[in-house]
C-alpha cells in the first residue's frame, strides 16, 4: 500500500511539474501586424562562404521564378517572421505545440517534453523544433532545416533559429500595424516572437527580428487554395491543346 501511495504521489508531482511549466498558453489563432529588425536594413551580412554560395545559386537560375506561385513553402524562419496578413492558428498542449499557418498551409510541431534533436530526421523546410521556459517565455530551438539559397533569408543545413515567444499588451507595441493587417484583434493581448537565425557557412552576424501578433477570433483561418489555383490552370491548359 505503501509503495502504491508513493509511486501515485510522485505522478502527481510530475503531472504538476509539467503544468507548472507551461506557464504560459499560446492557444488561440495569430496574425502578425508589426516588425522590427536589430540587423542592417540593407538585408543579411554574409560570410565569403556564403556570399559564394547565394551567388552561384543566382547564377544558375538567372531568370529566378517566385516559389510560392507555384505552391512552394518558404519554411523557417520566412513562416515566422513575414507580415503577409495571414494568421496562424496555435495549439498548445503541456507536452507540444502545433501550429497550422494559413500562409501555404504549412503545419510545425514544437516539442516540449524535454527531448533532443533526433539523428535521423530528414532535413525539411520547417525543420525540428524543440522549446522549454524560461519564466513566463517559451524559447524555442529549430535545426534540420533543408537548403534553400533564395528569398530574403537564405538557409543550409546548417541554420539554426531560436524563438522566444512572450505575451505583451498592445500598449507595449510602439509600431503602426500592417497595412495587411486587417483582421480586427479580440482584445490587447499579443504573442511577441523574438527570432535569431544563425548560420556559420552564410552569415557573419545573427539576423534578428521582432514580429508581433494580435489576438483574433478562431474563424480567422480561411483555407489556402493556391494548389488547387495551379491544378485548375494546368486543366485549361490540357484542354485548350
Amino acid at each position: 500500500m505503501r509503495t502504491r501511495t508513493t509511486v501515485a504521489f510522485a505522478a502527481l508531482l510530475s503531472l504538476a511539474a509539467g503544468i507548472a511549466q507551461a506557464a504560459e498558453d499560446f492557444t488561440g489563432v495569430w496574425q502578425a501586424f508589426a516588425s522590427e529588425s536589430a540587423g542592417p536594413r540593407g538585408g543579411p551580412e554574409f560570410t565569403a562562404e556564403g556570399k559564394a554560395k547565394v551567388a552561384d545559386f543566382n547564377a544558375k537560375y538567372p531568370n529566378q521564378v517566385e516559389p510560392g506561385a507555384y505552391c512552394v513553402p518558404p519554411g523557417m524562419p520566412t513562416t515566422m517572421t513575414s507580415i503577409v496578413s495571414y494568421p496562424i492558428d496555435i495549439t498548445q498542449t503541456n507536452k507540444r505545440i502545433t501550429m497550422i499557418t494559413e500562409y501555404d498551409d504549412q503545419f510545425r510541431r514544437i516539442f516540449l517534453d524535454g527531448r533532443k534533436f533526433p539523428d535521423d530526421y530528414p532535413e525539411t523546410r520547417m525543420g525540428y523544433s524543440v522549446g522549454h521556459w524560461e519564466g513566463n517565455t517559451l524559447v524555442v530551438e529549430t535545426r534540420l532545416l533543408s537548403e534553400a539559397l533564395y528569398g530574403r533569408v537564405p538557409r543550409t543545413e546548417t541554420t539554426v533559429v531560436v524563438e522566444r515567444f512572450s505575451k505583451i499588451k498592445r500598449s507595449a507595441v510602439k509600431l503602426p500595424n500592417s497595412p495587411v493587417a486587417t483582421h480586427k484583434a479580440i482584445d490587447d493581448d499579443v504573442l511577441a516572437l523574438e527570432i535569431t537565425t544563425t548560420d556559420p557557412t552564410l552569415y557573419s552576424k545573427p539576423i534578428k527580428t521582432t514580429v508581433y501578433h494580435q489576438h483574433l477570433e478562431d474563424n480567422a483561418m480561411l483555407e489556402y487554395v493556391c494548389i488547387s489555383d495551379i491544378w485548375e490552370q494546368a486543366l485549361d491548359a490540357a484542354n485548350k491543346k
